[in-house]
């Protein structure tokens, strides 16, 4: 028979069933829906700010006489950077103070500073605007993992944070479509300044709806203070479990999106096309493989929790190695079509398990820390798979350049991409170790 469990929620999100057992359905109340929207919204804007750049290295590379390490310094480290040091933060502030204020700051903050990029001059006005982007957009991803893990019963958390996640790839299609388009009409510049006024008028709309966020984390037993931010974090990285799933998303996103901001430079060099084909091109084979992926994992992991929790671990394990392969393949195709091809394939399996790793963070951390256990696992992924990531392709191909010429690029990518594969394999034996021991989801009180 079904159990029925509470659901921490605040303002009234209600009492939900729980069905984990019988693998019957959970009902989820239409303002959390309503607040899963709007956060899916401001991902999807965050990431076309965030990637409206990676289009644009070859008109930004050539006007501001960039070199590829200082292209990988503005696309990487000068954003994750930023990201880092103002998540934790924010997600603390979110956690005791709401998240109605971080939101709406987040978005007005990063909206601006894209546009700001278009009035670069030098690698240094781009670095101080690349910080402001990180900056601002390190508030909307921890708080919107840890108000869907309120206001989502614990049986939706895969789906609900897969979908949150999907706003990425959205963000990213719409960078692909429009960028191309858009900057060959009004040039780069202007690309940039257009690019931030979706997130003002979104900021707007979160300003005027913002009741039905919730306030805070649910009290402490008998009312204690909230914990502080080194004691949060000291408790959190106790958790193996966490640690584990840290590193793999750190390599999640290296390969997923670190290299992204790459691939567009990679086939401009390598295959010769322009920036509009290739902003339909890969719309159509690493956004949508991204979105099916991010979905359709979430779906496949609360399904697979729902008969046997462990095999959610398993489900995170199997589809990142299908996607090692694949991930490597696409830098030895000699086409631009069976190229498009293995990233759409590469990208579908690499986002599968994003979901579940996100509910993983969000289950195993008590309840007055999930957006401060999200925001660390934001920093670590941020910090080596988005910012060292790219550093380290750009100073790679700037030293190989001599030896490889303008196919610099691709020896370096596969270069990066090998290692980043071969040390994901640690974090991958040990969850699926842990797994084995019976560890298949452990609750906070149990670590």
């Amino acid at each position: 028979m079904p159990e029925c469990r509470f659901v921490p929620c605040v303002g009234g999100l209600g009492m939900e069933t729980s069905a984990a057992t019988s693998g019957a359905s959970v009902k989820v109340s239409r303002k959390a829906w309503i607040i899963l929207a709007l956060l899916t919204v401001a991902m999807a804007i965050s990431y076309v700010d965030r990637f409206v750049l990676a289009m644009l290295i070859q008109p930004v590379k050539m006007e501001l006489d960039l070199s590829d390490t200082e292209i990988g310094i503005v696309t990487g480290f000068a954003f994750s950077a930023f990201y880092a040091l103002f998540g934790l933060v924010m997600a603390r502030f979110a956690d005791t103070r709401g998240v109605r204020k971080v939101f709406v700051g987040s978005l007005l903050v990063w909206s601006a500073m894209t546009a700001l990029c278009g009035v670069a001059q030098n690698f240094f006005h781009m670095l101080v605007a690349r910080f402001g982007v990180g900056a601002g957009e390190a508030g909307v991803a921890p708080a919107g993992h840890a108000t869907l893990a309120r206001v989502f019963p614990a049986e939706r958390h895969s789906m609900a944070l897969a979908v949150f996640s999907a706003g990425g790839p959205v963000g990213i299609m719409l960078a692909l479509f429009v960028t191309g388009v858009v900057e060959a009409a009004v040039g780069w510049r202007w690309t940039f300044v257009l690019m931030g006024v979706p997130g003002v008028v979104l900021a707007l709309v979160m300003l005027l709806a913002g009741g039905i966020f919730p306030a805070r984390a649910e009290s402490l037993p008998g009312d204690q203070p909230p914990e502080n931010l080194l004691s949060a974090v000291k408790r959190l990285v106790r958790m193996p479990i966490f640690i584990g799933v840290n590193l793999l998303m750190s390599s999640v996103i290296f390969l997923g999106f670190g290299v992204g901001q790459w691939i567009p430079a990679y086939f401009e060099r390598t295959f010769a096309v322009t920036r509009a084909e290739l902003g339909v091109s890969l719309a159509l084979t690493q956004g949508i493989g991204m979105l099916a992926g991010s979905v359709g994992g979430g779906l496949a992991a609360d399904w697979l929790m729902r008969r046997e929790k462990k095999w959610r671990n398993y489900f995170i394990v199997g589809t990142i190695l299908i996607a090692i392969p694949l991930s490597i393949s696409v830098y030895f195709a000699g086409n631009v079509t069976s190229a498009s091809l293995l990233v759409g394939l590469a990208i579908f399996f690499m986002a599968m398990p994003v979901g579940a790793m996100w509910a993983t963070v969000q289950d195993v951390a008590p309840e007055e820390h999930r957006a401060t256990g999200s925001a660390i696992t934001m920093m670590v992924g941020f910090v080596i798979g988005q910012g060292v990531g790219p550093f380290a392709i750009g100073l790679a191909s700037d030293f190989l350049y001599n030896s490889y010429g303008i196919l610099s690029l691709r020896y370096a990518l596969i270069i990066c991409v090998s290692s980043a594969a071969v040390l994901m394999l640690i974090p991958l034996f040990l969850l699926g170790a842990h797994t084995r021991r019976g560890g298949g989801e452990p609750q906070p009180s149990e670590l």
